[in-house]
């Protein structure tokens, strides 16, 4: 056997086989031996990392075997080399040092000094940072005077990561363009693709970025081409915050998790951390901040265990920024504080002023403008002199935003003008957003309406841009939290105008409604996409393995609070909280899937409201709700016009009394029975509410609108309002018109759009349990109302036999227990057979249907989102592809549910059309039932 055939063998075997080939083939166990082992783990610690640490097990079974003194310096270097490989970098530091001291003691100093490039990275991510400069400049003066210019580059690209690190990027600028020309001159392709990496992120810090483009586009080339995963991993790293600072998200996200999967692939727990907080960082971006602070909680932890002190600096300042999103101001000042600390011990100054910077947003948020601005303003001299320019550009607006909040204008403008031109220039188009919005509000103050259009016009032709590529609904949802401010603004603007713009303040009201479930609706997006790698069916495997256990818990949490098992507090409180961690679980392996996304999303055209108009036709009406400041208003559009109702009053005021009488209606939920000798005087109390609410919302709308059906698009509160029950004095609404509902105009324009098909094929699909005993003559009374039904009960209604069954249901109507999770609006759930169906679920059922009725409690009810998102049950079926849902509002009365659906698709079946059928249903109910607990808790949304 030949020596590199033993070593082959000896990386790739166990400790017990180690031991066995060294004692079989003593006469190769020597130095030579030893140093094909050493050069193993060296050209493996940073992408073969088994390999790696094979090799550096094997030199030291090697040294127990020959106690030669060579050999033993060998293996310790390789033991520090594992060590780095394994994120322990203090154990790395003590195995480097001692290699590098037997080394000297057998004199070889030229390989004592190349133990020191690897001693180098350790200290660096220690935060060791002058020591490690210092060590590193003395091994490259032994390299240099040996003649070995390769080792000497290696040396400079380590120094030039270290002032990479203070964020003293022209320095590390300097050592890393020198450290190039050395591989260069080498044609070292590993090392070229290594340094070709790190400078290009050194220049996208200054933002050179054309020049850092080009460099990452050859270095990830080169790192493919030679099998460089760990380097293939940086550089994709590298590319995603790349991204992340230009502010293409979809970009960032795509490489992001490129790198996090290839990280995992090699074990790397500290280089994985590290692309974890990137990833959080996007989230932070995209205001998904709950999401990104449990990264940031696990992964300070693992940087803090690790004495990576100035990654865990870097993760505290993060967390806080999502603290300060989250309203959370206690964590969001101890985080900052520890970040501060941390960055102090570096002696990074540059962190100290991004920690200034993040305390300054913290004041901001306060209102406590005067220290916000002066800490922006302290923050951004250093930040600029560092070259950090988005940062700085971001004290920049702050500084201005501050002075606009504490009315000093003229400061205010010429702040926030000087900060938007260097962002054109720059091309930071989320930031150019912000002083748009900021100039656009400060001309507003100062009567000049053009050009406060001007500015808020630019400010959403920006976010429009911004958020277009966005990989998925919740990413689409989360980002537009915050950038309502222009659409708003712009809606006033129109209506203050002298010139008729209604439509117009119309158009921008739409422009700002129900995005996201507009776009899932048109791109027909799914959630059960096949797995592009085995690394995403890992990951749906794992999805399918918490389903399972999400059923479980849900059964066994359901039986406690429905009696049928007895569980302490205690363990009640396990149980939820085992659901929690197994729901979060969940949503976190979606995104990460969706990550990678491919589109999926259709770009809806802005409201037609011509179209819309032809749409209505000359027996519907359309009122949409909005608010100004705290004014409620409604658009009224028909055939014939479109018009404005302003002042109908407070939302606040609106939203106290729809809650006033939520509390009368849940009285009644717990059971009729008990209750029922008061139903009079309750009735009564709830009418009072009706009519306040109908004098508030409806009677100065009423005499636009004739006798028009109503289609009503609710606002925040007014989701939860059923409005057929408002009551005039003498009757109720629905006794009067056809009322049905929508998310937004466009939504109801794509509903209207869909294929019509005849009501022959229902699906019908009942669930009874103690909550719902009268589900089984529900679903017997309306079998016999269709030619073709397919009714399937208990143990059959399963969610496999409404996967399969549902694409070819005219009707789909399920009737079982549902729950509304206001905790977690996406595991919103209807009970069936073999376990619960929840929101993401229904977004497969790829439906053709012509309407989908959830007969069960609290299905039409969401939370709702800034931009009238609304997060449940509704969301998932219209996603699926429902035209038309009926939903309730509230935990229904068994008894009367059975009754209105009986009576409601014998209308059905006789009008075809749902909002005729349901206004009868309604009015049937009442004559016996008049409470509107019993007659109104089903609403129509969609097609009416």
């Amino acid at each position: 056997m030949q020596r590199a055939e033993l070593s082959a063998r000896l990386v790739e075997a166990s400790n017990a086989e180690r031991e066995a080939l060294l004692r079989e083939n003593s006469e190769l166990a020597d130095v030579q031996l030893a140093y094909l082992l050493k050069d193993t783990c060296l050209d493996g610690w940073s992408g073969q990392t088994a390999r790696a640490l094979g090799a550096a097990a094997a030199l030291q079974s090697l040294s127990r075997l020959n106690h030669d003194p060579e050999i033993v310096a060998l293996s310790h270097w390789a033991s520090g080399l594992a060590a780095l490989v394994r994120g322990q970098m203090e154990q790395a530091i003590e195995k480097l040092d001692d290699a590098q001291s037997l080394f000297l003691a057998l004199e070889k100093v030229h390989t004592a000094a190349a133990t020191q490039v690897s001693k180098l990275i350790a200290l660096a991510m220690l935060g060791r940072y002058d020591e490690a400069i210092r060590c590193g400049l003395r091994a490259r003066e032994v390299f240099l005077a040996h003649n070995d210019p390769l080792a000497a580059g290696k040396i400079e690209h380590n120094v030039g990561n270290i002032y990479f690190r203070r964020d003293q990027y022209p320095r590390a600028e300097e050592f890393q363009r020198s450290a190039r020309e050395r591989f260069l001159a080498a044609g070292d392709q590993i090392q070229i693709t290594k340094i070709e990496n790190s400078l290009a992120l050194t220049l996208s810090a200054q933002h050179k970025i054309r020049d850092a483009e080009q460099l990452y586009e050859q270095a990830l080339a080169r790192a493919e081409a030679v099998g460089l995963l760990a380097t293939q991993a940086e550089i994709e790293s590298s590319i995603g915050m790349l991204a992340l600072y230009q502010g293409r998200y979809d970009r960032a996200l795509d490489f992001l998790e490129r790198s996090r999967r290839k990280y995992l692939e090699l074990n790397m727990p500290h280089v994985s951390a590290m692309t974890e907080r990137e990833i959080a960082d996007a989230y932070l971006e995209l205001n998904l901040a709950p999401e990104a602070g449990e990264i940031y909680e696990r992964v300070n932890q693992t940087f803090s265990d690790l004495g990576l002190r100035a990654e865990e600096a870097r993760a505290l300042l993060s967390h806080s920024r999502a603290a300060i999103l989250m309203g959370q101001t206690e964590k969001a000042h101890s985080s900052l504080a520890k970040s501060r600390e941390l960055y102090s011990a570096e002696g990074n100054a540059v962190g100290v002023a991004m920690a200034e910077l993040t305390q300054a947003q913290l004041l901001y948020g306060e209102g406590n403008y005067p220290a916000a601005r002066d800490a922006a303003m302290q923050s951004q001299s250093i930040l600029a002199a560092a070259g950090t320019l988005k940062h700085s550009l971001l004290a920049r607006w702050l500084t201005g935003e501050c002075a606009r909040a504490e009315n000093s204008l003229n400061e205010a403008e010429s702040r926030l003008k000087a900060a938007l031109a260097e962002a054109e220039s720059q091309e930071q188009s989320d930031l150019a957003s912000r002083c748009n919005t900021s100039l656009g509000l400060l001309a507003q103050t100062a009567g000049d309406r053009r050009a406060a259009e001007g500015f808020f016009k630019q400010s959403i032709a920006i976010t429009e841009e911004l958020r277009a590529p966005l990989p998925a609904e919740e990413f689409r949802t989360a980002f537009f939290s915050d950038k309502l401010v222009p659409y708003h603004a712009m809606v006033r603007l129109c209506l203050e105008d002298a010139n008729d713009r209604v439509a117009e303040a119309f158009g921008f009201v739409e422009q700002a409604r129900s995005r996201a479930l507009a776009e899932a609706m048109g791109g027909s997006v799914r959630t059960n996409v096949a797995p592009r790698d085995q690394f995403e069916a890992d990951l749906m495997a794992e999805l399918e393995d918490l389903r399972h256990e999400l059923n479980y818990f849900y059964h066994q949490i359901n039986k406690g609070v429905s009696g049928d098992a007895t569980y302490s507090e205690g363990e009640m409180t396990t149980l939820r909280r085992a659901l929690r961690e197994r729901e979060t679980k969940t949503l976190e392996i979606m995104r990460q899937l969706q990550h990678r996304g491919e589109g999926g999303f259709a770009q809806v055209e802005a409201l037609d409201i011509p179209a819309l108009q032809r749409d209505l036709g000359a027996d519907t009406a359309l009122v949409e709700y909005t608010t100004i400041g705290d004014e409620l208003l409604a658009f009224v559009v028909t055939d014939q016009s479109i018009e404005v109702v302003r002042r109908l009053g407070s939302e606040a005021t609106a939203a106290l009394e729809v809650g006033q009488l939520r509390f009368q209606i849940d009285a009644l939920r717990h059971g009729a029975k008990r209750v029922r000798r008061h139903l009079p005087d309750l009735t009564r109390r709830t009418e009072r509410h009706l009519k306040s609410l109908y004098d508030l919302l409806l009677r100065p709308i009423e005499p636009k609108t004739g006798t028009r059906r109503l289609v009503i698009v609710p606002h925040r509160a007014l989701h939860y309002l059923p409005f057929q029950a408002l009551h005039d004095g003498s009757s109720y609404l629905i006794e009067r018109r056809e009322v049905s509902y929508s998310p937004s105009a466009v939504i109801l324009r794509q509903c209207l759009g869909r294929d019509r098909r005849a009501l022959n094929g229902a699906l019908l699909l009942g669930l009874s349990d103690e909550q719902t005993p009268r589900v089984r003559d529900e679903i017997d009374a309306l079998k016999p109302l269709f030619p073709e039904a397919v009714a399937l009960l208990d143990r059959d209604a399963t969610t496999e036999a409404l996967r399969r069954l549902a694409p070819s249901a005219d009707v789909l109507h399920l009737a079982c227990h549902g729950q509304f999770r206001p905790d977690n609006p996406l595991f919103s759930s209807l009970r069936l057979g073999d376990g619960w169906l929840t929101v993401r679920d229904a977004y497969n059922l790829n439906l053709h249907c012509e309407l989908v009725t959830l007969s069960a409690c609290e299905t039409g009810v969401s939370a709702v989102k800034p931009g009238d998102e609304l997060i449940g049950l509704a969301r998932g079926f219209f996603a699926a592809g429902s035209p038309a849902l009926l939903l309730s509002l509230w935990s229904v009365d068994d008894e009367a549910t059975a009754q209105l659906m009986t009576e409601f698709y014998k209308e059905l079946r006789q009008s075809g059309s749902p909002a005729a059928a349901l206004r009868q249903a309604e009015r049937r109910i009442m004559e016996t039932k008049p409470h509107p607990f019993f007659w109104s808790p089903f609403v129509l949304v969609g097609r009416w």
